[in-house]
């Protein structure tokens, strides 16, 4: 096991891929993989890297001359779901082009969502940028076949011949399917908490995705056409019941599907389901007080609204348009 601020010396002459894995007890079935570094030197010409690594994924910055990037590998049998505004798609690889910087303490997070029943995963990147202090959502992967938890997280790096990076790594954890953490390293540090909900690409993913519902509109590919805070909506059948609040408890059948496919990810079948209003995602929060108790009401929520990046589901991939049918049983008022 690495140690509490592991320093990694990285020296000319070390060759080929070089990894230094975690002790990970198979009992933790680890869904997020999150380690801190930070790279005090390099000398480079040609390309040398740094980051994170699982037993199908790698995850690092790299420089090659005088580019810099930050690469996400996943397998040739992997299919590319997803990305981030500005990452560009190179056969099994996504690339950011992104000048990183010696001494900033950067953050790696590799993110899974399983489907035990269709056998697949997601697999999505993301790094933070201390300068921004923001996210950045790189990309996601489908991986068929299997649908177990994260395996082997390593440290990984990678050189050749005249090349040479200094670098520290100072956390490394992975987060149980409870939500629970576990250090990787032999330090005390509080648990990480990530907030995915605002990254650097929000505003411009959010006009991108507005522009494609209203397209869809033009095209008559969806009547969902009235709108309120950017939630695009149709009331299909109008009740006659109370006004809805946001902070009431609503009770409802409802059927998600990804916007411009037949994809069903979510839905009620014999019994319809009951939520604290206030809890559920922002589209819903906007939608539903549109209409009343025993209505009927279409809502397209961008992702923004929704789940933005996070890799919630695996029917969800981040960046998701989300549209949804929701018929109004019940709308419970708070005491």
């Amino acid at each position: 096991m690495l140690t509490s601020l592991a320093f990694l010396l990285f020296q000319p002459g070390s060759y080929g891929q070089n990894v230094q894995p975690f002790n990970l007890p198979d009992s933790v079935k680890a869904v997020q993989f999150l380690a801190e570094f930070s790279v005090s030197s390099v000398k480079n010409r040609k390309e040398a890297s740094v980051g994170i690594k699982t037993d199908i994924i790698t995850f690092s910055f790299e420089a090659e001359k005088n580019e810099r990037e930050i690469s996400f590998d996943f397998p040739e049998t992997a299919k590319q779901v997803t990305t981030g505004s500005g990452v560009e798609i190179e056969d099994d690889e996504l690339e950011w082009k992104y000048d990183w910087a010696i001494n900033e303490k950067y953050k790696l997070l590799l993110s899974i969502a399983q489907d035990s029943a269709g056998n697949f995963l997601l697999y999505s990147g993301y790094v933070f940028l201390p300068k921004e202090n923001k996210w950045k959502f790189i990309g996601t992967c489908k991986v068929e076949g299997r649908w177990n938890s994260i395996q082997q997280p390593a440290a990984y790096y990678t050189m050749g011949k005249k090349n040479a990076i200094n670098a520290s790594f100072l956390q490394a954890w992975v987060q149980r399917n409870t939500g629970s953490w576990k250090n990787l390293l032999d330090n005390n540090l509080t648990s990480p908490i990530i907030n995915l909900s605002s990254h650097i690409d929000s505003v411009a993913r959010h006009n991108d995705e507005i522009a494609i519902i209203k397209n869809a509109i033009e095209k008559k590919l969806t009547d969902a056409a009235e709108s309120r805070d950017d939630v695009f909506y149709k009331i299909i059948s109008e009740g006659n019941g109370a006004n809805i609040n946001i902070t009431d408890t609503v009770t409802v059948y409802y059927k998600g599907t990804l916007f411009g496919t037949n994809e069903v990810f979510d839905q009620t079948k014999d019994k319809p389901a009951t939520f604290p209003l206030n809890r559920l995602i922002k589209g819903w929060q906007i939608g539903l007080p549109l209409c009343k108790v025993g209505s009927k009401i279409k809502i397209v929520i961008p992702s923004v609204l929704a789940y933005s990046i996070r890799t919630r589901s695996p029917k969800i991939p981040p960046n998701s348009i989300l549209e949804f049918e929701v018929e109004v049983l019940e709308a419970k008022k708070s005491n």
